[in-house]
């Protein structure tokens, strides 16, 4: 992988991660355009996700913070119910990642006409979701 096509996958990452589309999706796209597969394709893809999460993190950190300091307190509290709330919302995934790692793994590694109709779905959505009324609610385990 060059500098250029590194430079070009990262920005595409950097720009599609914080909106609502598939980041993962689009490098897919742009992997496919340049040619690039195998193993430095991989430990690019890890560097990125880690860089993202890196920014998540600092985006995110005074929130982080209170979420940590509440859950701490040792009592139910707002931050407890959230910090709940998202632990339970992870177990699908969780599960799906224990005994569907190498299914999912292969589903989707490659298969451009999958990513392709996966980010057609997305844009159904939401468009879905924004011509949709808005609604006040709380963040609940259902």
């Amino acid at each position: 992988m060059s500098i250029f096509e590194s430079v070009l996958l990262g920005i595409i990452q950097g720009l599609t991660e914080f909106l609502p589309v598939s980041s993962s999706g689009h490098l897919e796209l742009a992997n496919y355009l340049f040619g690039i597969e195998g193993e430095s394709n991989l430990q690019f893809t890890m560097m990125v996700h880690a860089a993202t999460v890196l920014s998540t993190i600092t985006v995110f950190f005074k929130e982080i913070v209170r979420l940590i300091k509440g859950v701490f307190k040792f009592r139910m509290n707002d931050e407890t119910v959230y910090a709940f709330n998202i632990l339970i919302s992870m177990l699908p995934i969780l599960v799906v990642g224990m005994f569907f790692q190498d299914d999912i793994e292969g589903l989707f590694t490659s298969n451009l006409l999958l990513v392709g109709c996966m980010l057609l779905v997305t844009a159904v959505l939401l468009t879905f979701s924004w011509r949709a009324k808005p609604r006040e609610g709380k963040i609940t385990p259902k």
